[in-house]
């Protein structure tokens, strides 16, 4: 008898340690084993919850992962930081604001090692935010109605933003502006804040056209008026500023922000591109066109959840 149970104790021993085993199905196997056979590659895109990381790479990845390539997001301050990663070899691949790239990849450091890779993602528009009761609606009557010797004061999205970036080629093209404005180093929560106190005058920001912060600057009331706080005011781009263009793509183009009965506020875009180095793209040649042809494929998708329109990627085509 103890023989006997001493064999039916280990027989119910190797039993309940088969049990887990039980629970697993054939789809958690597979899933796992394309997971391991899957080339991982980091890509830096800015915030997690914006676009680029939250829209941009889920789409590509639905297209790639079945290929053997499984994008990684990897956190960035945006897209300059993101850009200045490319240059510097910290990172192969990203998703960037394209102007941000374009002037970047001017500077003799980082000349010839970028690349863009496929066509635009969905379009970056310029937001300039004042106070409601302002009474211009238009950038430039900001500027002209400034009382001689005064600033105007106007927050761009913090230190190396791609809003920051943006303002500065605005300015550099229009040189009248640039010895009266003033650009602060706030953040989107501590520019909307100051201009609500009117210690700022404007707040600038590249995003996408669903940003919550966007509709957090539409849905903002007062609590006794129940009018809107902010406004947006139109900042379309110059001539100069639409005839720029990098490899034969214009670099900038003019949205549509806001449409009304008689009128509608206009403003500059430039478009989200993947960007990545060139000597990456010489070397993994299969799987850099593998990240290609996803991401075209996913191009209706992305553009959809990012809230653009259905042909604004007509104003960046190649010329």
């Amino acid at each position: 008898m103890p023989h006997i149970l001493r064999l039916c104790l280990a027989l119910s021993a190797c039993f309940s340690l088969a049990g887990p085993a039980a629970a697993d199905s054939l789809s958690d196997r597979r899933a796992a084993k394309d997971a391991a056979q899957s080339a991982e590659v980091e890509i830096a895109c800015g915030k997690i919850d914006k676009e680029n990381c939250a829209i941009v790479v889920p789409e590509i990845n639905a297209k790639t992962v079945p290929v053997g390539v499984r994008l990684k997001p990897l956190e960035s301050k945006g897209s300059v930081e993101s850009v200045n990663g490319l240059c510097e070899g910290d990172v192969q691949i990203a998703v960037v604001q394209f102007d941000v790239l374009v002037q970047r990849a001017a500077k003799p450091d980082c000349a010839g090692k970028v690349v863009t890779l496929g066509s635009p993602l969905y379009p970056y528009q310029g937001f300039m935010v004042v106070r409601e009761e302002t009474g211009e609606s238009k950038f430039g009557e900001l500027v002209s109605h400034l009382k001689p010797g005064a600033v105007l004061r106007v927050a761009a999205g913090g230190s190396g933003s791609g809003g920051e970036a943006t303002l500065r080629a605005i300015l550099a093209n229009t040189p009248e502006w640039k010895q009266i404005i003033d650009i602060q180093p706030d953040g989107s929560a501590t520019a909307l804040n100051k201009l609500r106190d009117r210690e700022l005058d404007a707040f600038f920001v590249m995003d996408g056209p669903q940003s919550p912060l966007l509709q957090e600057v539409r849905e903002t009331v007062d609590p006794k008026t129940r009018k809107r706080v902010y406004k947006f005011v139109d900042l379309r781009p110059s001539d100069r500023l639409l005839a720029l263009q990098f490899n034969a793509r214009p670099l900038y183009a003019t949205a549509t922000l806001e449409s009304g009965w008689f009128s509608a506020i206009k403003s500059i875009s430039t478009p989200a591109v993947i960007a990545i180095r060139d000597d990456y793209y010489r070397a993994q040649p299969g799987l850099s066109g593998k990240i290609r042809q996803a991401a075209e494929d996913a191009l209706p998708s992305i553009a959809a959840k990012a809230g653009a329109r259905p042909s604004w990627a007509e104003d960046f085509s190649r010329r």
